[in-house]
């Protein structure tokens, strides 16, 4: 079910698990609003999005809407407070953690990893830096390439196991030489983190974003009762199930946050607002660094044109042209049923959070669509 607080026309259709949609009328609300509305509804017609989106100009919601279910055995709805587990968006979360270490002079960013974890295998990590780990071009192995990560996603272990068990391996390539998006190294940075502060990951986010007013937002265990955390679907076969089930502490400091669109959205306006890190903390997380990926973001200039590949890329996959005059931070995050898009304009104007517990695939499409349609427009 898509909700929007300004609605005046509600459709009621079926077949898909589609039960109703609430469409802005033009009456009332801005064009943006509607046309945002029907973007998300084709998709989800489509069977390409169920889930919660948020779209902002500045410092005001432009929309705010969620479809079907969080729960498909009870019916319940997805809402704008509905928590999702974010995967990947984890990262912006855990690099903020890093870059506060830095802040306190507590650890140096171009200080090698051996620094803070000494157990840690000595010739990697007397070859690796911290501010490498972080743009992923330390060379460091992915363990989710591995053919047997989904018996390894269901056995519970600590940060030390997972370290020591998945991540220990041999570097694929000089440390800064190249691009390769791993996992990995920002599971050695929660680890690193719990080594150098003595407290867990789950209470430094949890101290973190207390600061910034979320509300919604954290890590938990399998088995912990968390309010309104959706339930992630998948399709095999041609039927719906439950997504396959995964021990959240092997995802840890990598995927393991939960969140919901308005809790992105606040941490989006701290961020930016310098509240959280200062003014020189928004400098260093949205820098344009090589290969478009920063501290926990994938930063970078774009075009209209180049918009879809851009967002569904980690980092500079196309070179920028003298086209690219959008200046955009993006990440997106995909687990089994569970996936989330969140893209920030870093001139302040527009914000797009998609998060979806369907498996639908299709996330940095339905934000580039969305962006296309606004600019359009403006």
């Amino acid at each position: 079910m898509l909700r929007n607080r300004s609605a005046a026309t509600v459709l009621k259709t079926t077949g898909a698990g589609f039960l109703a949609a609430v469409l802005c009328s033009c009456t009332g609300a801005s064009p943006s609003r509607h046309r945002i509305a029907q973007i998300l509804l084709q998709y989800h017609r489509d069977g390409k999005f169920s889930g919660s989106a948020l779209v902002g100009y500045r410092d005001t919601v432009v929309y705010e809407g969620a479809f079907d279910f969080a729960d498909e055995t009870w019916k319940i709805e997805n809402t704008p407070t509905t928590r999702f587990q974010i995967g990947s968006l984890t990262k912006q979360f855990t690099a903020a953690l890093i870059l506060e270490l830095a802040q306190q002079s507590r650890i140096d960013l171009d200080a090698t990893l051996s620094s803070y974890l000494p157990d840690y295998r000595s010739d990697v990590g007397d070859a690796v830096t911290i501010r490498e780990l972080l743009g992923h071009s330390a060379g460091v192995p992915d363990f989710v390439r591995r053919p047997d990560i989904m018996q390894i996603l269901k056995e519970p272990a600590t940060p030390q196991e997972v370290i020591s068990k998945y991540c220990s391996n041999a570097l694929e390539f000089t440390p800064g030489t190249q691009f390769k998006y791993s996992n990995c190294g920002y599971l050695i940075l929660g680890a690193l983190y719990e080594q150098v502060t003595g407290e867990s990951y789950a209470e430094g986010l949890q101290r973190l974003t207390a600061r910034a007013g979320l509300t919604d937002t954290g890590v938990s265990g399998p088995r912990a009762i968390v309010p309104r955390l959706a339930t992630a679907y998948v399709v095999e076969n041609g039927h719906q199930m439950k997504a396959p089930y995964i021990d959240w502490s092997v995802a840890f400091s990598s995927g393991a946050v939960y969140s919901t669109v308005r809790d992105l959205w606040q941490w989006r306006g701290e961020l930016l607002a310098g509240r959280v890190l200062g003014e020189e903390g928004i400098t260093e997380i949205f820098a344009i660094r090589p290969f478009g990926y920063s501290f926990g973001w994938h930063v970078g200039r774009t075009s209209q044109g180049q918009l879809r590949t851009f967002l569904a890329s980690d980092y500079d996959a196309q070179p920028a042209t003298n086209s690219a005059n959008l200046l955009l931070a993006s990440h997106s995050g995909d687990l089994p049923g569970f996936h989330s898009c969140m893209t920030l304009f870093l001139d302040g104007t527009w914000t797009v959070i998609l998060l979806d517990n369907h498996d639908s695939k299709s996330l940095p499409s339905i934000a580039a669509e969305i962006i296309n349609a606004l600019l359009m427009k403006s």
